[in-house]
């Protein structure tokens, strides 16, 4: 009887001292992560594609930041609202995260945008502009405000049929800082380079 009751004791101390030990190695992994948090990766996808997101969903916030970024309000005099253009000429935004690469508290993640083509939009606006300026008699009768109207009515005319096209990647620089990874402060100015060069 000794025997079973010392067995019991054993076995019953080893199972409360396994019980403990996984514990304190839950414990050990929720403080220090290896338990659902997200690696490095995910976190740079993670809040990569919040910000592109906003972009592809045309957020008003995000939309009316970059149109003041670039100073659309000078197509006013043309009669063109410039976060009204900026939702058209990104109507179509797509994107792609190609590949993340961490190294320490630095890290890097290539994209490539699709969008609709700045350089086909530049095609489409110089023709309308060949066209209208063929009869240098209409144009003549008109006021300046008229001028301006038209020119307003063919650049917004001119973005409507442009295809969409691929941008050239784009290569995001993160640094990791207090714990959380921050896109470089040249980021909005290469996505937006992009955006107007493909």
């Amino acid at each position: 009887m000794d025997y079973v009751k010392s067995k019991s004791f054993t076995l019953a101390h080893g199972i409360l001292a396994l019980l403990v030990a996984i514990t304190m190695i839950a414990a050990a992994c929720s403080l220090s992560g290896c338990l659902g948090s997200p690696s490095d990766e995910d976190a740079i996808r993670t809040k990569l594609t919040s910000e592109l997101d906003s972009i592809k969903n045309l957020d008003d916030s995000f939309v009316n930041e970059f149109s003041e970024s670039i100073n659309m309000s000078q197509l006013s005099v043309y009669g063109i609202d410039g976060v009204a253009f900026m939702k058209s000429y990104l109507d179509g935004f797509d994107y792609a995260i190609d590949s993340i690469a961490v190294d320490g508290d630095r890290a890097t993640a290539q994209i490539t945008i699709t969008c609709k083509s700045y350089t086909g939009y530049q095609g489409a606006l110089q023709n309308a502009v060949t066209d209208i300026t063929a009869n240098p008699d209409e144009i003549a009768a008109l006021s300046s405000d008229e001028i301006n109207q038209r020119i307003g009515e063919i650049v917004i005319g001119s973005l409507d049929g442009v295809e969409l096209a691929a941008t050239e990647p784009v290569t995001i620089t993160y640094t990791k800082v207090d714990g959380q990874w921050e896109p470089a402060s040249s980021t909005s100015g290469d996505i937006a380079a992009a955006l107007m060069t493909n």
